[in-house]
Order: structure tokens, then C-alpha cells, then sequence
């Protein structure tokens, strides 16, 4: 029988699912006896520790339910949205970085999914008839709760709960512009600054314009050096690009950056018979990105980057740099997709 996403929707308000979730809901009375015992044992701890902060109030459970692709596995699973959100956001970005920056990955990938649904005017993914998948190569990353579990080890429950308290709080919510939803990239790290997004893809949109991204300075991506042997520079241009004519011996000679972007990304290079994009010798090198120099040095090649990823839309490690600063994650959105309105879009999916 042909897979069909479902479009079924749920109007209950519910206590958000305690990650990682269990596939099978509990039968409503035991459900009603864990979450009243959960309550109970929350207040219990507050007052031993003599918290005076009242407790969040329960969000209501908005998700729709979406059909998702799992490519480990080549199979469609059904979940609600939250719950895969869950998973996208803590595969995408450090469970460590300060809650307002989980909050607006949150918020991107929640965007970017259901500009996926067709149910909210987008094109699905459509492998095995799934609205989206998870491979990072088409959709978003994924890591399902025993992958986390796995990953977190005796810490799965301090993270698990900031990751729900990112989804969760912000449930609902979504970036748009001038009332649709917009194309929520996201990045690891922008280098210093973001990219525009018709220097990259194929076509410029307001929202996805170059900002500064101060603050990645010292992180894990933000300026990285790869060092190649000669014959393996060239034997690897040569591959990607056949009517290239690289020789080992002449590098210095075939090879050079022609312009840059304003962003500092290249914009084409010479290789020595034809003309390349920044990108494209970006992917034939695998380099963190496309923001880069390049030294010849004692039959060496070093090629040092700026930044990880394309570079357009929102920076996470920019995102957290913000947050630390006291930005919430309705600045964070805003600074990086111009122009934008954060909307709640509760009685959409539960229409």
C-alpha cells in the first residue's frame, strides 16, 4: 500500500513528552497518574531547594503529525512535529549553547520544516512519499533518542531537558516574511560575516542578506588551515575539473584567487586552464568553506578558511555568541534573516 503523510492534528493540551519520547502514548489514566506524580515530585524538589520561580506552564501539544524519511534505516516513520524537532535540533546544533540560541534553531528548523508540508503551501521531500527526511545532505540532521542517549551518556537527562525546553517554549512559532514562512538556512559558523544568499543558491531573497556575526572568534570552526601535498592539490583538482591541466611543479603559477564577495568569500578562482567558483573548489577540497586564502609553502598547499558552511542565513555559533551577550532569541532571528517577523502559528497547524 502506497504511504500517504498523514494530515491528522491534535487539539489536546498535553505536558511536552519527556525526551526521548516513547513511540505508543500511555493509556489517558496512567498518563494522567505520571503526569500529576511528575508535578508532584517537581514541587517536592522546589521546596526542598528552596526555589521561589514558579514552573513554566505546559505548552500546548500543537503537533501536527508529520511523515519523516529515516535514511539510516530506509523507511518512513510517523511523529509529531515537536518531538522530531527534538531530534533536528539537537543533531544540529551543541546541547551546551545558551537556551536562547537553542531557541531560535528551534525556531529556524520548525520553519524549515513545515516550509516543507504541503499542508502549509510546500513542496515535501518526497522520498517514500515522506514530507522530510534526514539526511542533512537534503533536509535537516536527525538523532533519534537512543542515538542521543547514546551520545549523551549520564548526561541524556540535563540535556534532553534543555532541548525540550527550547522546542517547547517556542512551540509553535515561526519565522516569516510578509506572511510566509522563509527559507530558514542555517550554518555553523559564518566566519564574521554571512553570506548572501544569491552568492550561494540560485536565487536573492531579502530576508537572507550579509550581517555581521561578531563574537565566533575562538570557536571550534572559525578559522581552520588544510594543509595539502602538491600532487595531492593538484591530483585532486585535475578529478574534479579535467580540463584544468594542473601541474604539481607549476601551482604557483596556474593558481589564483580572481575576486571576492564583499563577505570575504571567493568568488572564482584560476585553475590553470579554466575558471572556477569558490564553491565549487570549496566541494572539490572539502573545505569548511568557501572563505579562503591559499599559500604555497616548501611543495606544500595551504589553504586557510574562515567560517564553516555556506555561510547564509543564520550562524549557530554566531546565534550563541548573542545569547551569551543577553540577546533573546527573537534578536537573534532578527539579526540574522532581515526584515523578518516571529508568529505563532498554533491555530494553523491544529485547524
Amino acid at each position: 500500500m502506497e504511504y500517504r503523510p498523514s494530515t491528522r492534528r491534535v487539539r489536546r493540551r498535553a505536558a511536552p513528552p519527556a525526551f526521548p519520547l516513547l513511540l505508543h502514548p500511555l493509556p489517558l489514566g496512567l498518563a494522567a497518574f505520571a503526569l500529576s506524580f511528575f508535578v508532584l515530585l517537581l514541587r517536592g524538589c522546589a521546596i526542598a531547594g528552596q526555589e521561589t520561580e514558579e514552573p513554566l506552564p505546559i505548552p500546548e501539544d500543537i503537533s501536527a503529525v508529520i511523515a519523516v524519511y529515516d535514511d539510516e534505516n530506509d523507511c518512513v516513520r510517523s511523529m509529531p512535529l515537536e518531538e522530531y524537532l527534538c531530534g533536528v535540533v539537537a543533531a544540529e546544533m551543541p546541547a551546551s549553547f545558551e537556551t536562547e540560541a537553542l531557541k531560535a534553531q528551534a525556531i529556524a528548523a520548525r520553519t524549515f520544516t513545515l516550509r516543507h508540508l504541503a499542508a502549509c503551501g510546500g513542496t515535501p521531500c518526497g522520498r517514500l512519499g515522506a514530507d522530510i527526511c534526514t539526511d542533512s545532505a537534503c533536509c535537516q540532521s536527525y538523532r533519534s533518542p537512543e542515538q542521543l542517549a547514546e551520545k549523551w551518556g549520564t548526561d541524556a537527562e540535563y540535556y534532553s531537558g534543555r532541548i525540550r525546553e527550547a522546542v517547547y517554549g517556542t512551540a509553535g512559532e515561526v519565522a516569516t516574511y510578509d506572511g510566509e514562512l522563509i527559507e530558514a538556512l542555517y550554518h555553523s559558523t559564518a566566519g564574521g560575516v554571512t553570506e548572501n544568499s544569491e552568492n550561494v543558491f540560485a536565487s536573492a531573497e531579502p530576508y537572507l542578506v550579509s550581517v555581521a556575526s561578531p563574537g565566533e572568534e575562538g570557536t571550534a570552526h572559525y578559522a581552520e588551515t588544510t594543509t595539502f601535498s602538491s600532487k595531492s592539490f593538484a591530483t585532486k583538482l585535475n578529478a574534479a575539473f579535467p580540463k584544468a591541466g594542473l601541474s604539481e611543479k607549476k601551482l604557483e603559477e596556474q593558481v589564483r584567487i580572481i575576486s571576492r564577495y564583499a563577505s570575504g568569500r571567493v568568488e572564482s578562482v584560476q585553475i590553470g586552464a579554466i575558471e572556477v567558483t569558490g564553491r565549487q573548489l570549496r566541494g572539490a577540497l572539502d573545505l569548511p568553506s568557501a572563505n579562503f586564502t591559499i599559500e604555497f609553502v616548501d611543495g606544500d598547499v595551504r589553504v586557510a578558511t574562515l567560517g564553516y558552511g555556506h555561510g547564509v542565513g543564520m550562524s549557530q555559533y554566531g546565534a550563541n555568541a548573542m545569547a551569551k551577550e543577553g540577546d533573546d532569541y527573537r534578536a537573534i532571528l532578527q539579526h540574522y534573516y532581515t526584515g523578518i517577523e516571529i508568529e505563532n502559528w498554533n491555530d494553523r497547524l491544529i485547524s
